[in-house]
């Protein structure tokens, strides 16, 4: 961790406070934003990004989302992908205001969920110069045939929320391997893959619960960065897609990639999954050069 890392924070337009690290650059340059992806918390690996950036020159800001981490916000761990896209406009107007920062020189970051919301958030904010999203979430419309089942429960638990009683939870991914290998956990994210990666985040600090709000999955079921992926330019957009990805279907990120108008970039790793580019290995080492050259380029 550099020790001049600064524990931060900032307001929503709701009144929120968005708990944050910022990673100053040297003198005043670019400033990157990053939020994390689905249920997950500043501390995952997202600081191996800021330091590969704080290392160009350039400044960086990562934040919780609201409900998530050591941020504020009600109900604590739902997921609602409409107010985290327009956190990144208040995030946006944070790092502007810090000396370090090139107002006119700002790029959103985003990975998984927050991948989605970056292409949601970049359509209409043409303050920023970049956008990168990383194995970016699609389509609310692709998981609503998986999330039927779920329907009756979701809408019981609405009119339980409406009563003024707390959403039932749900796990994020399995408790055990052996659950994640039997393929019958209630979690979300119910593969091996995804029960390593928050295995081994468990041991990164932060407040990290392994639950989801039942409504959380409603809200994402409405939730359709491919309706705007064409709206983010003329800003610069890099997608990295990763060859096996069965979180978010490498299928669907191509197809959402071919609506997006120039200028446009496409980077795909090899033999890698979801969870396998949040650092070490060669995964993130080809993912941080990518990036780091197109931003080079465009910031």
């Amino acid at each position: 961790m550099p020790s001049n890392r600064r524990d931060v924070e900032f307001k929503t337009l709701d009144d929120l406070s968005l708990k944050a690290w910022f990673y100053p650059a040297p003198s005043k340059g670019p400033c990157i934003i990053i939020s994390h992806g689905f249920a997950g918390i500043r501390h995952h690996n997202l600081s191996h990004f800021a330091e590969r950036f704080q290392a160009e020159g350039w400044n960086t800001l990562i934040y919780d989302n609201r409900n998530f981490g050591e941020s504020e916000g009600l109900p604590r761990s739902e997921i609602d992908p409409t107010y985290q896209v327009r956190d990144y406009f208040d995030a946006f107007d944070f790092a502007a205001s810090q000396p370090e920062v090139n107002s006119s020189r700002v790029a959103y970051w985003g990975t998984s969920l927050s991948g989605g919301n970056v292409i949601c958030a970049a359509a209409v904010d043409r303050r920023i110069r970049a956008v990168v999203a990383q194995s970016p979430f699609v389509s609310g419309e692709i998981h609503t045939t998986p999330l039927a089942p779920m329907l009756p429960g979701i809408f019981a638990n609405r009119s339980t929320v409406r009563e003024g009683k707390s959403s039932m939870i749900v796990p994020v991914v399995p408790a055990t391997l052996e659950e994640a290998e039997s393929g019958r956990s209630p979690a979300i994210l119910n593969t091996a893959e995804a029960f390593y990666f928050m295995q081994a985040m468990e041991k990164a600090g932060g407040e990290w619960k392994n639950e989801v709000t039942l409504q959380s999955m409603f809200n994402l079921m409405v939730h359709e960065p491919k309706r705007f992926i064409h709206r983010v330019a003329p800003t610069p957009l890099l997608m990295v897609v990763l060859e096996n990805d069965i979180t978010v279907e490498t299928r669907a990120q191509l197809d959402m990639y071919r609506l997006a108008l120039e200028p446009k970039q496409i980077h795909v790793i090899r033999d890698c999954g979801h969870f396998s580019i949040y650092g070490g290995g060669s995964g993130f080492d080809e993912n941080i050069r990518i990036q780091i050259e197109f931003l080079r380029k465009n910031l």
